[in-house]
């Protein structure tokens, strides 16, 4: 079997990394989603150590996600990992030519121990006013849905936007700053069929096999 294919997404939070992760699972025949996610830590760190981190240059390798480098790896080798996000277990899929990892996170090669393993990076490229819209509107949104869920959400939502200028936006011009520079593939507005065409176009003579094939989702 040929040696798995990390294909990362990165952006900024409500850039879509996330539905664009998945699609591309499906796309490559159920490739395991590895979250970046599930593995960090730094959001429940307190704003004053927020601060104190951004104040030192913030330093990518202290940001903590226990376990993301482990795992990644342990999948490179063939091993099944705890699925952190959904739950279950991630595998390598046997229904593509050569075994694809996708990598959802907001670090792509800045973070010391997942950048390596990276074989090819894409950059959500969405403006952060509008990544900010969309953010707010997942709030709203998981409102409409449960509406019983609302005045949790809206404290959420007031908490969210209370760090916003101080620390959060920083943090991800910060991102943009680091990330951006080393990504393979850079994708601005679009479609999700769109994205999915433009990545697996750009990477199939890396693969050097025809991907497995399944309906391209719509917008």
């Amino acid at each position: 079997m040929s040696a798995p294919f990390v294909l990362a997404v990165s952006g900024p939070p409500g850039s879509g990394k996330t539905t664009l992760s998945h699609a591309l699972s499906e796309r490559f025949g159920g490739a395991p989603v590895l979250a970046y996610d599930a593995y960090e830590e730094i959001t429940g760190w307190p704003p004053e150590r927020v601060a104190a981190w951004l104040a030192g240059g913030a330093p990518l390798d202290a940001v903590p996600v226990p376990g993301l480098t482990e795992d990644l790896a342990r999948l490179r080798r063939g091993e099944p990992v705890p699925d952190r996000e959904r739950g279950g277990t991630l595998r390598l899929s046997r229904r593509a030519p050569r075994p694809v990892i996708v990598l959802d996170t907001l670090l792509g090669r800045a973070h010391p121990g997942t950048g390596a393993q990276i074989d090819h990076l894409v950059w959500l490229d969405l403006p952060l006013d509008v990544a900010l819209a969309r953010k707010l509107r997942s709030f709203t949104a998981a409102a409409r849905r449960d509406p019983t869920a609302a005045p949790g959400l809206l404290e959420a939502l007031d908490a969210y936007l209370g760090r916003y200028d101080a620390l959060l936006h920083p943090t991800y011009a910060l991102q943009r700053e680091r990330v951006r520079p080393a990504a393979d593939q850079i994708l601005g507005a679009g479609t999700l069929a769109g994205h999915l065409a433009a990545i697996q176009s750009e990477i199939q003579s890396t693969l050097h096999a025809t991907l497995t094939a399944v309906p391209t989702p719509t917008a």
